[in-house]
């Protein structure tokens, strides 16, 4: 008899640049959410220490707003859509991002649905989150996440597997991992970490690795996943026979 699938209502709300998962309206944390329990890498802690916290905190926030833009116009490609490149990217480093992206889409001819492209996805062990693309690469099942960062760190390797483990779940099928790293420095344009590379300390990632993370997240708090606190938003101008929602 096959297993039952999950298929719970996941609802996904934004709020001050945050995305937070109900399903089946209780709420989830989301897997970039519990990764943010692990320390900070000996290299960041040093980048900050060289920096200074103001000037580091204001360009991890332009790196983040760039990674934001990356993911939406990678989006925005797979839809079809022509990108006016120069423009909506000043910088040189960004455009080879870009031009990387399509150079590995391109090389690998990716076949995927639109909805497999941002794909939310939740786990019945507590957790959810968005994975960027579900696709099949030469017949075989393949989860990619885009990484525009200047490198790649264990936390993206447990982000990954906890999105696999929630796909599987959801669907029941075992695709593979890959990070596609859209790197300036590389002469495509792109490198990419598959099955092979997606281990800490010689020993390979798996689901377990994460919900140890997951743990640690909850005993910081108390021991409990804590509800997120979501303000009311009202208008900023009212009168009387407004209805407001």
């Amino acid at each position: 008899m096959p297993k039952k699938l999950y298929q719970p209502a996941i609802v996904r709300k934004e709020l001050n640049d945050e995305h937070f998962y109900f399903v089946d309206g209780k709420f989830f944390p989301s897997v970039t959410r519990i990764l943010q329990s692990l320390p900070m890498p000996y290299a960041l802690l040093k980048w900050y220490g060289d920096l200074g916290v103001e000037r580091a905190e204001q360009r991890r926030d332009a790196a983040g707003d760039r990674g934001s833009l990356v993911h939406d116009i990678c989006g925005r490609l797979m839809n079809g859509l022509e990108i006016e490149l120069v423009k909506t990217f000043p910088q040189k480093r960004d455009q080879k991002s870009i031009v990387g992206f399509v150079n590995w889409f391109n090389d690998y001819k990716p076949e995927f649905k639109v909805e497999d492209i941002e794909k939310t996805v939740a786990s019945n062990l507590g957790f959810a989150g968005t994975l960027d693309l579900f696709c099949k690469i030469k017949g075989e099942p393949v989860i990619v996440d885009f990484k525009s960062s200047a490198s790649i760190h264990d936390s993206h390797k447990l982000q990954l597997t906890a999105y696999q483990q929630a796909f599987e779940e959801m669907t029941g099928i075992k695709a593979k991992r890959w990070i596609l790293h859209l790197n300036p420095l590389v002469k495509s344009g792109y490198s990419l970490y598959g099955e092979d590379k997606m281990t800490i300390k010689k020993k390979p990632v798996t689901a377990d690795d994460f919900m140890k993370v997951f743990e640690v997240y909850k005993m910081l708090n108390g021991g409990v996943v804590p509800e997120p606190d979501l303000e009311e938003i009202y208008p900023e101008t009212i009168k009387l026979f407004d209805r407001v929602k």
